[in-house]
């Protein structure tokens, strides 16, 4: 709670708007390069540490955006890494932290992982971003990619993500024209405006 409000302080007196925190993914191995920032090696005290995090970062007006979802523990290729998982295992261990974050701890913002999970790229993964972040939790905030983390036009914008980063590669002038040559219904870039105004 106080590091979360330390952080929270600092972002808002350099004018973010959003921190990219708190890490929750789960410590698999020690040469994962972002086990620096996550919680730890425990589903649970990964819950129990993430909410007042994210509370007191966003009781200083800065949305928190927890990250890496999901999956996303190794360095090796991760970002091409195909994390193949059943289906118990991913909500007992994996995403039992993100889903509390979300809950309990109402982040604002989420940042799909490099990696893919069962087949898909985090950036694109409807099971993911939609039915289970979105559909599930009753997420309303926006999904915004790793850096470089965004692989498609189509794939990422059915799939659940809101804004790439970085550039515009996928998320500009071929988003407009999947709009308006009729491949991508206008609906769903509004959904992703209120998600990122919200």
């Amino acid at each position: 709670a106080k590091y979360g409000m330390a952080i929270g302080e600092e972002a808002r007196y350099r004018e973010k708007d959003v921190l990219l925190g708190p890490g929750v993914n789960i410590y698999r191995t020690p040469m994962n390069g972002r086990n620096f920032e996550y919680m730890g090696e425990d589903p649970l005290l990964a819950s129990k540490m993430v909410v007042p995090y994210i509370q007191n970062v966003q009781k200083n007006g800065v949305a928190a955006c927890v990250k890496h979802f999901a999956l996303n523990n190794q360095e090796t290729n991760r970002g091409s890494v195909d994390v193949i998982a059943d289906e118990r295992t991913m909500r007992e261990i994996y995403l039992r932290p993100f889903e509390v974050a979300v809950r309990e701890g109402g982040a604002m913002a989420v940042m799909p992982a490099y990696n893919k999970v069962n087949g898909y790229y985090c950036s694109e993964n409807n099971h993911l971003l939609n039915e289970i972040l979105r559909g599930e939790w009753g997420f309303k905030g926006m999904t915004v990619s790793d850096w470089g983390g965004t692989h498609s036009t189509m794939g990422a914008a059915l799939g659940g993500l809101c804004v790439q980063m970085t550039g515009d590669t996928y998320f500009g002038q071929a988003l407009i024209d999947s709009v308006r040559n009729g491949a991508l219904d206008e609906s769903v870039v509004d959904a992703k405006v209120r998600e990122i105004l919200r």
